[in-house]
């Protein structure tokens, strides 16, 4: 899932991008965290963009949250009503990892 990571950037792919409207939710929701100042994605080439503010999420608190984007790949064997509910709650764990 995470194919590229240096601090400020993050890389992700995965088949679960190429539903635009799901990544469109994603990017929405990932901007609306406070210090991510990129959310780009690319539904053709099953990819996202992440760009972050390294001062206000450090390295550190970003690596522990890292882990939590690669279970995204668990919500591409989810049946497509049950992905954005799923992929929601994956993201308010994020959100509140990365707010620690």
């Amino acid at each position: 899932m995470i194919e590229s990571f240096i601090e400020g950037r993050l890389r992700l792919r995965s088949p679960l991008l190429k539903d635009k409207e799901l990544t469109a939710f994603l990017s929405a929701r990932l901007l609306a965290m406070d210090g991510v100042t990129k959310a780009e994605a690319n539904p053709r080439t099953r990819g996202l963009l992440l760009e972050y503010d390294k001062d206000l999420l450090p390295l550190e608190r970003v690596k522990r949250a890292a882990p939590m984007l690669e279970r995204l790949s668990a919500l591409e064997k989810l049946p497509a009503p049950q992905r954005r509910p799923a992929l929601s709650s994956l993201l308010d764990e994020l959100k509140a990892m990365l707010l620690e």
